[in-house]
């Protein structure tokens, strides 16, 4: 991702991964009646509405739950009335947006975010950047200096279904120990994470987990899904093809 010259946040693009249900699940998630029936009323536009949406918010962080369409229409009320604006309550709708990937909302978030904000909100840009280059190390590392996350339930377990679904697209077969330190999981967790996403161990070495079955080619050989040198344009192609066919 990168900030273009109108001074937006333009990610990768849509990127998708095959059977992942939690960009099923998050954008699934209806607004709760009180909400549905502010916006509907006209409050897209009132300011008087503000203080309930931040309320709402604050209610997703701590159920885990993500409601796409009241914060957009938060930012939108941010930039229709700039004094309201609080930088820590957007902060907080784009940490709803990263638990959200592979859905597009971050980068929907982004554009409706003036430049003036930016700075101030880099640290969780550059998380959302690294979970999309798939750096996945560094996104650990560098996501236990931002305080704010311990307060989303659930963002975790969230981030490694997304990561989950980037190594089954990615990959035939991987080795134990790189799949622990993608998802950043202790070891006596992994078996349980490899029945939830319908893994399975290779009979010829326990080390090794088969994490797609899709390929007529042999299971055994460790490594990522074509050349295994993939160049970052292959990985952006990968996932936007994905995202056309799930479309």
């Amino acid at each position: 991702g990168h900030f273009c010259s109108q001074g937006h946040f333009c990610s990768l693009g849509p990127c998708l991964s095959p059977g992942d249900s939690s960009a099923n699940r998050v954008l699934l998630e209806m607004s709760p009646p009180k909400i549905e029936a502010l916006l509907k009323q006209g409050g897209r536009y009132d300011q008087e509405v503000v203080p309930d949406l931040e309320a709402h918010v604050e209610e997703q962080l701590k159920t885990g739950t993500h409601d796409a369409d009241a914060n957009l229409a938060l930012l939108k009320l941010y930039l229709l009335h700039p004094a309201l604006t609080k930088p820590d309550v957007i902060e907080s709708i784009l940490l709803k947006a990263m638990m959200a990937f592979p859905s597009t909302h971050f980068s929907m978030c982004m554009f409706q975010i003036p430049e003036k904000h930016h700075y101030a909100l880099k640290d969780v840009v550059k998380l959302s950047q690294q979970l999309e280059m798939a750096k996945f190390k560094a996104f650990w590392k560098d996501s236990e200096a931002i305080t704010s996350l311990q307060k989303a339930a659930g963002w975790q377990e969230s981030v490694r279904d997304f990561i989950a679904g980037v190594i089954s697209t990615m990959y035939r077969t991987i080795r134990e120990e790189q799949l622990l330190e993608a998802l950043n999981l202790p070891a006596k967790e992994l078996d349980a994470r490899v029945k939830k996403q319908g893994w399975s161990r290779s009979k010829e070495d326990k080390a090794i987990i088969t994490v797609n079955t899709a390929s007529f080619e042999s299971a055994s050989q460790v490594g990522p899904k074509g050349p295994s040198n993939m160049t970052m344009d292959q990985y952006k192609s990968l996932f936007f093809a994905a995202a056309v066919t799930a479309a």
